[in-house]
């Protein structure tokens, strides 16, 4: 999602340090939950003997796109040489929670916490890996879908559906250009690079829409 880029004190771990892991697994689950709801319809469509199901699927689709999407601004931030290391926005959540019930979410679990010397092409390409590890990521998922649609399995090609919608909700999301979102430090870096994204990821939303995958979600 959104990085910021501050001034800390201290080694960088290797791996994930503890905080890293309670911060992502809390926003994880929290998150899994919002699109859980959303999934369902909201307030008025949520039926608890659907649930777990709904969240068993949510679980898969947020872990393929909210972590892969931190996880490749983190590390590649790291590559460059900075401290950077993942934490959770507890409004972001609880707003995400909120607008679940009314049938959406609004996708702001947190952020990459960057500090260090950047290049601004560096600070741009950090901000680009996390909605291009999504758009990648929802490709292949929508890919698979539709082979399992060709082949007539139906209810797991939707399954699949729904995970390469998530990764390309959330990376187009973020590719908006306001605030502390990815998109405005990428646009500020590139702005052919920032349109080649974007085209990307809307492309593959409406080709998803137009041949049937995501005719349930949009």
């Amino acid at each position: 999602m959104r990085e910021k880029r501050v001034f800390m004190m201290g080694p960088q771990p290797r791996g994930m340090g503890k905080n890293e892991i309670v911060h992502l697994t809390i926003a994880f689950f929290v998150l899994s939950l919002a699109f859980a709801i959303s999934f369902a319809g909201g307030f008025q469509g949520l039926r608890m003997e659907n649930f777990p199901t709904l969240m068993g699927i949510s679980m898969l689709a947020v872990g393929t796109a909210f972590l892969f999407h931190e996880i490749a601004h983190r590390n590649l931030a790291r590559k460059y040489g900075c401290w950077a290391e993942f934490r959770m926005w507890t409004w972001g959540l609880m707003m995400a929670i909120f607008f679940s019930f009314m049938g959406f979410v609004f996708a702001a679990p947190g952020a990459v916490v960057i500090s260090g010397h950047m290049t601004k092409e560096q600070n741009g390409k950090i901000s680009a890996a996390g909605p291009a590890t999504n758009w990648i990521v929802g490709t292949a998922f929508l890919l698979a879908s539709y082979a399992l649609f060709w082949y007539g399995y139906g209810i797991y090609g939707f399954i699949l559906a729904f995970v390469s919608f998530v990764n390309l909700f959330i990376g187009g999301f973020n590719l908006l250009p306001f605030g502390p979102l990815d998109g405005a430090k990428i646009l500020r870096w590139n702005v052919k690079n920032y349109v080649l994204l974007a085209l990307l990821i809307v492309g593959t939303l409406i080709l998803g829409r137009q041949l049937g995958p995501f005719s349930g979600f949009i």
